[in-house]
């Protein structure tokens, strides 16, 4: 019997958690599952990192069976990383149990996601919208779920979902138990637990102090013009997996841009880009193929990565979204650092307030920063398939210069697509979920003309077909595609 059995858990789960290399319970596990597993409702206030994705989805696989056709428990996240981040985990969880569990999300096409619910499932974890979505179509049945699990009740509150949550809840049954996880416990959660739980027991996992003391916090003065310059030379110095988290979606992608051409291995996620490739950015960041990740605070508590090393504040925040910020290193017992720029003498006043809140010394320091050129030569995606596209030249190719190009087409047609420059897109972001969408290599596209709210592009006559197919059963960041053949 080892450690995870004592509190309760089935062996198969327990075996699985020791294949996942968990050795021992974290606090809220150890608190949590006995009283979890008796079939009590929990109140627990821990952010991710705690171990929280362990404590209720050991609770879920030892209390509801398998191979139902409809769902026996619903996990309700704000975003949809930490869906899949969730799904993902529970998967490994139920190794030995045979468990099904299903993210559903915006972003992608609904109707795949209702076939997929079709198929059966014991466990779904969803964002509200598109649970909500999937309740108004039918193709998502939850009458049978005994198990319910807020995840970062706050945070869902903080982004507009009450009244999804409530109308999602008015559809389970009455008679079940209920989890709800929250990083804080401001007056809203509490209201909500009142109303939606039944006498549940509190379990308070002061996750802040253990985190922050394994994180060695700094700050520096940069502005502007030598922000770009001290990230640089940051990590330079630091060279481990890096977080770098701005306010401005737009900011992103331009630092993103910035960081590409002077060489550095970065991408960035932010809620415009599209799921699928937001799914490949965080799979790759994961996987060590990319060094830098640029992130507005929308991917702050979805990102679940135990070895990154370095934080970037490169905007200042709130006291709040500050430790969840640098939560995202000083992980699993490893120490981490967490670098904040201030641009002046008020915003370095917020931060030693920041410090007060928090119990923390967030030292100053200075350091003689190199300037970064960008290099011309440099791929701006080495790591990557999908590159920029180039224009195609405007001039008529004769059937010699064809033979001379390998793979290049011999006529485009054009279609339009209803996204642009005001979605915060650039043609860049354009190509990539053309390919992604549809499986079509970059020589198959051609010119790109991005306008605010249009964009006009040039597919391959031969797969121009295929394309609008496919590019019509997707959504980008649930705005549905309409694709348009030009004549």
């Amino acid at each position: 019997m080892n450690s995870f059995s004592r509190l309760g858990i089935k062996d198969g789960v327990a075996k699985a958690m020791t294949d996942m290399g968990w050795d021992e319970p974290t606090p809220v596990q150890t608190d949590a599952v006995p009283v979890g597993l008796e079939g009590h409702d929990i109140l627990v206030q821990a952010q991710t990192g705690t171990g929280k994705t362990g404590t209720y989805g050991s609770i879920i696989l030892s209390r509801i069976g398998s191979g139902y056709n409809i769902p026996s428990a619903l996990i309700i996240t704000p975003t949809r990383e930490l869906a899949l981040q969730v799904s993902e985990e529970l998967s490994k969880l139920s190794k030995y149990t045979g468990h099904r569990c299903l993210p559903i999300y915006g972003g992608v096409n609904i109707e795949r996601q209702a076939a997929e619910v079709k198929k059966g499932v014991d466990i779904v974890v969803g964002t509200p919208g598109r649970v909500k979505d999937l309740l108004n179509k039918k193709a998502l049945r939850i009458s049978k779920v005994s198990i319910c699990v807020l995840d970062e009740a706050d945070r869902m509150l903080d982004m507009g979902f009450a009244k999804d949550l409530d109308y999602i809840l008015s559809w389970l049954p009455k008679k079940r138990q209920n989890m709800m996880f929250s990083a804080t416990m401001p007056d809203e959660v509490k209201k909500l637990a009142v109303n939606k739980m039944r006498d549940p027991k509190e379990i308070l996992v002061s996750k802040d102090e253990i985190v922050l003391d394994l994180i060695d916090q700094r700050y520096m003065i940069a502005d502007k013009d030598t922000k770009k310059d001290a990230l640089c030379t940051i990590f330079d110095k630091e060279r481990q997996k890096t977080i770098v988290f701005m306010k401005m979606k737009h900011r992103c992608t331009q630092l993103g841009r910035k960081m590409k051409n002077t060489g550095y291995s970065v991408d960035v996620i932010h809620g415009d880009i599209a799921q699928n490739r937001r799914e490949r950015v965080v799979r790759e960041f994961k996987e060590g193929s990319i060094d830098i990740l640029i992130a507005t605070d929308v991917a702050a508590r979805g990102l679940d990565i135990d070895d990154v090393g370095l934080v970037i504040n490169y905007d200042m925040t709130d006291p709040e979204t500050y430790v969840h910020r640098i939560g995202r290193t000083g992980r699993a017992g490893k120490r981490g650092i967490a670098y904040t720029f201030v641009l002046d003498e008020n915003e370095e006043k917020d931060l030693r307030r920041i410090a007060r809140v928090n119990n923390v010394e967030i030292r100053k320091v200075e350091m003689e920063l190199v300037h970064h050129e960008a290099n011309r030569n440099a791929n701006p995606e080495p790591a990557k398939k999908n590159v920029p596209v180039r224009d195609r030249e405007k001039k008529p190719r004769n059937k010699g210069e064809e033979k001379k190009r390998k793979n290049v087409p011999e006529s485009f047609d054009m279609i339009s697509l209803n996204l642009g420059s005001d979605d915060d897109l650039v043609k860049r972001d354009i190509c990539d979920f053309i390919q992604i969408s549809s499986g079509v290599k970059n020589a198959s596209i051609g010119r790109i003309d991005l306008k605010k709210d249009v964009t006009y592009v040039e597919i391959d006559s031969k797969l121009v077909d295929k394309v609008c197919r496919s590019l019509a059963e997707y959504d980008f960041d649930g705005k549905s595609i309409v694709v348009k053949r030009m004549d």
